[in-house]
């Protein structure tokens, strides 16, 4: 069996897939080791998964105050520190030393990759998005075009908003360059690249959502099911290997106490047929209280409401309380998912997937940042929930959505569906299917695509 390295740089989201990646390539008797700059090491052994601790890195290192043609008399030398920021000088003798069969890394580690790469390491890509790349009748995922439904949805526009995305990204990052006087994301990658040979001409591909995006030739495992997407024929570097969930993950910040009131809750609903449903609080943050006052007085008096604050709140943040609305500060989402009705959520993927995996209805708010328009549209588009307007909608048109998801059968029979699709991923294991096949071509193809500059 084949020796696994999943890499990743500590976000919440990646890391939670991540564990359920390694469960199931373990679970195919793979050797599978976890890497990371952030301080994961206790809740990675806690899995049993052996744990190796990377150099830390810093996506944007600062300055002291200086004068603007101080900057530029001193730009390599800042930008060489902000290089050696990037944690990156020990890390391919460490990878090296562990003899890898296949490196995993999250796609937005991109020193890390790019110094795997030119190792001559074989490297896949982690993907947590939908659809990066553009494809015909494919809008971008940070969207809530529907092909096929008006104007927007034509395929003129689609590929309009699909320039419009590219240009305006290339703008910001330009005054991103000046404001930062050479320390921007892109000019010390740009920095980081030349120095190691690494083919710096593929970081502006204009068929490309995520930007800037320099690893145009390397496999990707996307943490989705394909059914999910609008209809459309997927790149080829794209491989689908369903929602990564972990039903047994750690929940070291979720204490005995709150386990025990969570039963009385789940208890009082079997017994009494009342409706559950599940909000994480701390995703809508403080900037949109006046959402959740909208949210918590739509709360009819015959369901049940588990608020989820995540750190972010606190009661003395939130309106008097009816009594059917109870909140905690950490809340172990799955093990109330796999109980609830209803899910109100943000619309990020991880949330969706999640809800899917347990065959939960939702009703999607985004907050309009990254992919949420574009998951939240798809959840609509194939009726595993409701997309909502954050700013608009009334209590009373909150109220007749959770009203609509938990009495109408159309929401459940799509939900269950989909979820029946993501079963299929994961009890044939496509992740370790395609793992490996990687394992079997990857040495040999990645020195051909990347034009022979691997050893």
């Amino acid at each position: 069996m084949a020796h696994i390295i999943c890499i990743t740089g500590g976000l919440t989201g990646m890391f939670n897939a991540s564990l359920a990646l390694v469960e199931s390539l373990r679970r195919a008797g793979h050797q599978v080791s976890y890497a990371s700059p952030a301080n994961l090491g206790e809740a990675v052994s806690a899995q049993g998964i052996p744990y190796i601790q990377l150099d830390r890195w810093v996506m944007q290192s600062g300055d002291p105050p200086m004068g603007r043609w101080q900057q530029w008399r001193t730009l390599r030398s800042r930008q060489q520190r902000a290089v050696e920021a990037l944690g990156v000088q020990n890390f391919v003798s460490t990878l090296r030393s562990l003899n890898p069969d296949l490196l995993l890394i999250d796609m937005e580690m991109q020193p890390h990759v790019m110094a795997a790469v030119m190792a001559g390491l074989p490297v896949a890509l982690l993907c947590q998005f939908l659809s990066i790349w553009q494809r015909p009748h494919l809008p971008p995922i940070h969207t809530n075009i529907v092909p096929g439904q008006g104007w927007s949805g034509s395929a003129w526009s689609i590929v309009g908003h699909w320039w419009y995305h590219c240009w305006r990204k290339w703008l910001a990052f330009q005054r991103e360059r000046w404001r930062r006087m050479g320390l921007d994301w892109i000019s010390v990658l740009r920095c980081y690249a030349q120095q190691i040979g690494y083919p710096w001409q593929h970081v502006w591909p204009w068929d490309q959502w995520l930007l800037p995006y320099t690893h145009g030739q390397l496999p990707i495992l996307c943490f989705n099911a394909l059914e999910l997407d609008f209809p459309h024929e997927p790149h080829p570097l794209m491989h689908y290997v369903g929602p990564m969930v972990l039903e047994n993950r750690p929940e070291s910040r979720v204490d005995i106490s709150t386990e025990v009131a969570l039963e009385t809750i789940f208890e009082r609903c079997r017994a009494t047929g009342r409706s559950l449903l599940y909000c994480s609080c701390s995703t809508f943050a403080k900037n949109n209280q006046q959402f959740l006052q909208r949210l918590i007085a739509a709360i009819d008096s015959d369901w049940e409401l588990i608020l989820g604050l995540g750190g972010q709140l606190s009661v003395n943040d939130l309106p008097k309380l009816p009594q059917n609305v109870h909140t905690f500060t950490w809340v172990p989402q799955l093990k109330v998912l796999k109980q609830a009705d209803c899910a109100i959520n943000n619309g990020g993927i991880n949330s969706i997937n999640e809800c899917l995996y347990f065959g939960v209805p939702m009703l999607v708010y985004s907050l309009h940042q990254f992919d949420q328009d574009g998951d939240a549209a798809r959840v609509a588009y194939h009726g595993v929930g409701i997309a909502g307007d954050i700013l608009r909608d009334s209590s009373q048109q909150i109220r007749d959505y959770l009203t609509s998801l938990l009495q109408e059968k159309r929401y459940k029979t799509s939900v269950e569906s989909i979820r029946a699709c993501c079963q299929r991923y994961r009890s044939e294991n496509r992740v370790a299917q395609v793992v490996e096949s990687l394992v079997r071509s990857l040495p040999v193809s990645h020195a051909a695509e990347l034009g022979g500059i691997v050893s």
